[in-house]
């Protein structure tokens, strides 16, 4: 596996800046719901990539 493919483009530094900054003005109940929101997105994306490698024909 390519060390390159777990590197964040420059695209994404930029919006994780973005981010950081955001989450420096947030409540500790807005952090925890976007946590959970994140963790539930990160699940629905393992999901779809697991349905689209096993509908791919090899």
């Amino acid at each position: 596996m390519n060390s390159s493919w777990f590197e964040l483009t420059m695209e994404q530094e930029f919006q994780m800046r973005l981010m950081e900054e955001s989450v420096e003005q947030m409540t500790r109940e807005q952090m925890q719901d976007l946590l959970l929101e994140t963790a539930r997105l990160l699940m629905v994306k393992e999901n779809v990539l697991r349905n689209v490698i096993k509908s791919c024909p090899l």
